[in-house]
């Protein structure tokens, strides 16, 4: 037995920040949708599991559930499961009470029909998310049923890991997983793919099927799971479009001009969104004009973003930056105190990139991380 896993897609998102091109950005989430379908025909897979999130909210139109259920129908008798998520939940609003729902054939939503659902020998077991409280533990409601060859649990939530979990999300942890007795844990959520077995329980985040904002590693994939009679085989499938880069360039490396143009203009693409950070020192007697750059790269790429947040000044340019008497100036004169007073070469290189980044702090043209 085989199925596929998908979660996140977001469909309807704004992208409000991208202007015009938000259109071609909620057009590629439902591409993403119909590619996961198509690899459901592909593979010749028994059902689609969809681990919350298909809609980016629940005020989304009724134009897109036709064409979300559309393409759900397309793959008809073969059984697609929906789990209501954090943005789509299961409350009295919800899009899933929405009378499309009520006759969507092989469209099955946990919560509406139940928390388990068979399909031949396997018991599929979901935990719809219906609050936005928080510490709620789905997993641990999710009982295996005996009588099924395999047994598939399927949440929308965070692992517990310090740093990445917070308290206001639903919960799962590592201990909750490997005594959970299931098969196969279809998780939600996190918008990257990624492996959270534990004990016998093989455990994956498939990741956003099509990349949503910046930041997403391993979007951009659903994942085929074939259950036998070992461990289950997971294979990631690619079904995005676009790619969402995080790039900084040190001047140091790649000084303003063509060598700074050249390093940035090289991972264009039609598809391409780029925010580009420059960072490091700007040459004495050099100048960066980010709207110029952006302007002459930006037809290299679907969307290009620059911002110059780690540029340091030269210690000569410092002392201008403020009138006399402010803040700036008075921190500015300290730390150039300091550095004449420095014991050693280490001190020295420590107190003047202070100066170089806290002159820019207080002149508001950096920004603290």
């Amino acid at each position: 037995m085989k199925f596929i896993h998908t979660a996140d897609l977001h469909l309807g998102r704004p992208f409000t920040a991208l202007g015009d091109k938000g259109d071609e950005l909620r057009e590629a989430l439902l591409d993403a949708l119909k590619r996961a379908v198509e690899l459901v025909r592909e593979e010749g897979a028994d059902f689609l599991v969809i681990a919350g999130d298909l809609f980016d909210s629940n005020e989304v139109t009724g134009r897109l559930v036709k064409r979300a259920l559309e393409i759900l129908r397309g793959i008809a008798p073969t059984p697609v499961l929906i789990l209501p998520g954090t943005h789509d939940l299961l409350d009295e609003g919800s899009v899933y009470h929405r009378n499309e729902f009520r006759e969507a054939g092989n469209v099955k939503v946990f919560g509406l029909h139940g928390s388990t659902i068979r399909i031949g020998e396997a018991a599929v077991h979901g935990r719809a998310n219906d609050t936005k409280r928080g510490g709620v533990h789905p997993l641990g409601e999710l009982k295996p049923d005996p009588e099924a060859r395999y047994n598939i649990a399927v949440v929308h939530a965070s692992v517990e890991i310090e740093g990445k979990a917070s308290p206001d999300d639903y919960l799962v942890n590592p201990e909750e997983i490997a005594s959970s007795s299931m098969d196969y844990l279809a998780l939600g959520h996190w918008h990257g793919r990624g492996e959270y077995s534990s004990g016998g329980t093989t455990a994956w985040y498939c990741g956003s099927p099509e990349p949503t904002k910046f930041g997403e590693e391993g979007a951009g994939s659903v994942l085929l799971v074939e259950l036998s009679d070992g461990p289950p085989l997971v294979k990631a499938l690619p079904t995005g479009k676009h790619t969402w880069l995080v790039r900084d360039f040190d001047l140091g490396m790649f000084p303003p001009g063509e060598p700074l143009e050249s390093e940035i203009r090289s991972l264009g693409g039609e598809y391409v969104l780029l925010r580009a950070g420059i960072k490091g020192l700007l040459p004495e007697g050099r100048e960066l004009d980010l709207e110029a750059l952006e302007e002459r790269l930006r037809e290299h790429f679907f969307h290009l973003e620059i911002n110059n947040a780690g540029i340091a000044y030269p210690l000569d340019e410092v002392e201008s930056l403020f009138p006399e008497g402010t803040v700036g100036s008075l921190y500015v004169s300290r730390l150039q105190e300091l550095i004449q007073e420095a014991q050693d070469e280490e001190e020295k290189s420590l107190l003047e990139e202070a100066l170089y980044l806290g002159a820019g702090y207080i002149a508001g043209e950096l920004e603290v991380d």
